[in-house]
């Protein structure tokens, strides 16, 4: 008897097992690759800093530029230089941002895999690019003009400050709250990969008719997705679990909208922010529709495209006529 139902237990997990992923959509079945693992250095430029002698600043600056000249590269006998560095360095918002990165990560455990991950899907796609040895922590105070994540000199740059998960500190510069909510860790292996397609792969363009935003910002969603394509798809685009629930719901009815208004081909500032500028909600919709929903259609776009059509990351990436990707694609939401 103890025999039979091990058997039937085994059994059913097969066929659990078979059943998800027979549930899987094509597209992820696609981006199912091994890659090889991928090493980098990291650096904590963070620790460093601020645990510098300040009464001799100067002097411990110099010290320090041969190892951190991604930060340090000025002139460091310029007063005003070694100034502006140690007033950051001395600031109690920015002492206070380094001691929450601490608190927050005391190590880089949780960093370093998901930085890894990533870097080693790009290598998979793309073996022959070379990319960063050498990654660096910081903290940079949050500036808004700055990306969280950076390449620089070949060296990838991570500003800690950006995934404290601590709302109070967001609100006390400034940041509205729908920013703020993606403030955490778990946007990281998401922002690397926007990085790297930044860094690598993107190629300006003039802004054109809704359907090719669509597409480019589609395209570009998707490629986020190979490099880390275990992240929810809420993160991936920025929104709530409820907001992404709400699109999956609303989609059909939107996309008709879309299409029946003849909205796709509409071009200018306007139509822009109505689908792609950031915010809160779409109020054109519902105070519960996620902003951006250009990407969302896209995204789904592009996704609707890959798992019909045999091709690969790297030719989807290369394409120029995104309309007749849109063609192809055979996307239809459910109504």
């Amino acid at each position: 008897m103890k025999t039979i139902a091990k058997t039937l237990s085994l059994l059913s997990l097969v066929l659990v097992l078979a059943s998800c992923q027979q549930d899987e959509p094509a597209y992820k079945t696609k981006l199912n690759i091994k890659s090889e693992p991928y090493d980098l250095e990291f650096d904590r430029y963070e620790e460093v800093l601020f645990n510098l002698d300040t009464a001799n600043f100067q002097e411990e600056l110099m010290k320090i530029q041969g190892r951190y000249r991604v930060f340090l590269s000025g002139d460091l006998n310029n007063p005003e230089a070694v100034q502006y560095l140690k007033d950051f360095a001395t600031d109690p918002f920015s002492v206070a941002l380094y001691q929450k990165v601490n608190t927050a990560f005391p190590d880089l455990k949780q960093v370093e895999p998901i930085v890894e991950d990533v870097f080693a899907h790009f290598q998979y796609y793309y073996p022959d690019i070379e990319l960063p040895k050498k990654a660096y922590t910081c903290v940079t105070g949050i500036h808004p003009d700055e990306p969280s994540v950076q390449i620089i000199d070949d060296q990838l740059v991570i500003s800690l400050d950006w995934y404290l998960d601590d709302e109070a500190t967001y609100d006390q510069i400034g940041m509205p709250r729908y920013m703020s909510l993606r403030r955490n860790v778990s946007t990281l292996a998401k922002e690397v990969a926007e990085q790297l397609y930044m860094n690598y792969l993107y190629e300006w363009r003039k802004q054109g008719q809704v359907i090719d935003e669509m597409m480019f910002s589609g395209r570009k969603d998707f490629f986020v997705e190979a490099m880390c394509p275990e992240l929810p798809d809420s993160v991936l685009l920025g929104y709530s679990s409820d907001q992404w629930h709400w699109a999956v719901e609303n989609e059909g009815q939107m996309w008709a909208d879309i299409v029946g208004g003849r909205r796709l081909y509409d071009a200018g500032l306007d139509a822009y922010m109505m689908f792609f500028g950031d915010g809160p909600f779409t109020q054109a919709y519902s105070n519960d529709a996620p902003s951006r929903l250009g990407e969302f259609f896209g995204l789904n776009i592009i996704r609707s495209y890959f798992s019909s059509q045999e091709t690969s990351l790297q030719d989807l990436m290369n394409r120029k006529d995104l309309q007749n990707i849109f063609q192809d694609s055979g996307y239809k939401p459910k109504k």
